[in-house]
């Protein structure tokens, strides 16, 4: 059986979000109106203020901008190490008494699973951030239950320290049967010498701009992450996926270990469609044969990201 959650064929509308990002509420150096000003007037349609261990709530900013409810929270899991944690449209108030008398996430020993289980019982959605950044490994994730997904690519830990792009832990999940979506964000905080602001986001489709349509959506897997390119559709059809883009330099379809295939445009042009014969790879290893996703790359190395198609097989 395959399951591909298809956004591109569905009704409804895109809508440019991003869902990491912080204000003078926590440690950013914006406050939230100048934030919400940033991002809406640069075309984007939704925002959650995701601010460190302080609950932002859900409003209906104008006709074609929304904020959804958001919290980021963070500590010292003893088996796991560092972990950050976003959580989406709450319901009830988060648990924070676990910060009681720990001001600093350094200084705070958290279980990172019972973490993720107080969000959702708050109504949240949950997603991992930057697990790259966090020095989290592959392995320590495996186990973990009840995230929506991961961070691909977070913009601002790029930026301030070179580990922006988690797609090895993605990729490593993905080959031992976890079903995670890849999500974009840039975090930013807008600290003086850091130009953090709009280097990622997600494309959702949903029915409408509402918080229960947007998350619904994020939940299905109904969206794409980007730093850059823009995908503007995916097939499949039989053994063949086919992918159409803003031009680009390269398409990549990746899959467990080496059975993957980049097409590459010729030197000094781009490419905007491949087609991807994956039946043809994978001859003789359908066992293999877990999941593919698409990645996109544009001439200024920046990326756009499909979320995976799963093939229930073994390996």
């Amino acid at each position: 059986m395959i399951h591909f959650a298809d956004p591109f064929s569905l009704p409804g509308q895109w809508f440019k979000g991003n869902l990491h990002t912080h204000s003078t509420n926590s440690d950013g150096q914006l406050t939230p109106e100048e934030v919400v000003h940033w991002y809406r007037s640069r075309g984007y349609n939704f925002l959650a203020l995701t601010e460190h261990r302080v609950p932002s709530e859900a409003r209906s900013v104008a006709e074609d901008f929304l904020l959804i409810s958001g919290i980021e929270m963070d500590g010292i899991d003893p088996a796991k190490g560092i972990f950050h944690l976003v959580g989406l449209g709450f319901e009830g108030e988060p648990d924070l008494s676990v910060y009681d008398g720990n001001p600093d996430w350094l200084d705070t020993i958290l279980d990172m699973q019972e973490t993720i289980d107080s969000l959702r019982s708050a109504g949240a959605i949950v997603f991992l951030a930057h697990p790259y950044w966090s020095g989290e490994m592959s392995k320590d994730l495996l186990e973990v239950e009840g995230c929506i997904g991961l961070e691909v690519w977070n913009g601002a830990c790029e930026v301030w320290d070179c580990k922006g792009l988690s797609a090895v832990h993605w990729d490593d999940l993905l080959a031992a049967g976890r079903r995670l979506w890849g999500l974009g964000a840039d975090d930013c905080h807008w600290w003086p010498g850091r130009d953090d602001a709009g280097l990622g986001w997600v494309w959702v489709k949903a029915a409408e701009l509402t918080q229960e349509s947007i998350l619904q959506a994020l939940q299905r897997g109904h969206f794409y992450a980007s730093s850059g390119p823009e995908i503007h559709d995916l097939r499949l059809e039989g053994d063949e996926i086919t992918v159409r883009c803003s031009p680009v330099v390269a398409i990549d379809f990746v899959g467990i270990g080496p059975l993957c295939r980049r097409i590459v445009a010729p030197p000094g042009e781009t490419i905007t469609e491949a087609t991807y014969k994956f039946g043809e790879r994978y001859a003789g290893r359908e066992s293999f044969l877990r999941y593919i996703r698409v990645a996109c790359q544009d001439a200024q190395c920046r990326w756009a990201w499909s979320n995976p198609i799963y093939f229930d097989n073994t390996v």
